[in-house]
């Protein structure tokens, strides 16, 4: 399941509405079922140096091979999605990726001037967006390649594959 670089895993968009976009994501454009992980539990956080406490809210299901991530801010605490909002933004927030070496990249990265905007882990497992903002319009996110990554990604996918219809939001637990 480890894919080069390039291939994009996951599309994330912060929204101001976890309702509506589910609303749409679900009966405009068929994908799901989703996920939701309310006021999901993020360890280890760092926002741009220094430590944070954001809250968020996370919904993800399928579009065919592709995750679809719908976020929600559920507090004011300084992180990047609020960066996002405070500028007037909601929508395409970030694109996921899961390297082959999640350090080696982490470190290139680095070298190659990008700021490590966000940095945090889920179960156990890194995970880090830099700041490609100015590049692309969003910011890029790396997962550390692991077990509970790549199942947790499979586990979505699986649910999708067949979907009637039925059950379209479904809690999830981390």
């Amino acid at each position: 399941m480890v894919t080069p670089l390039g291939t994009v895993r996951q599309v994330a968009y912060v929204v101001d509405d976890m309702d509506s976009a589910l609303d749409y994501w679900i009966n405009v454009m068929k994908a799901g079922p989703f996920f939701l992980f309310e006021h999901a539990t993020m360890e280890n956080q760092r926002y741009r140096g220094s430590a944070s406490n954001v809250d968020v809210s996370l919904a993800v299901g399928n579009s065919g091979d592709v995750q679809i991530e719908l976020i929600y801010c559920e507090n004011d605490e300084p992180s990047v999605y609020r960066e996002f909002l405070d500028a007037g933004r909601t929508g395409v927030h970030h694109l996921g990726l899961m390297p082959e070496n999640y350090q080696e990249t982490f470190d290139r990265y680095v070298s190659l001037g990008y700021e490590p905007a966000f940095e945090c882990s889920i179960g156990g497992t890194d995970l880090v967006y830099f700041d490609t903002v100015k590049m692309l319009g969003h910011f890029t996110e790396f997962w550390q390649n692991s077990v509970a990554f790549k199942d947790f990604l499979e586990a979505v996918k699986s649910a999708s594959r067949g979907w009637d219809g039925s059950d379209p939001v479904r809690t999830g637990s981390l």
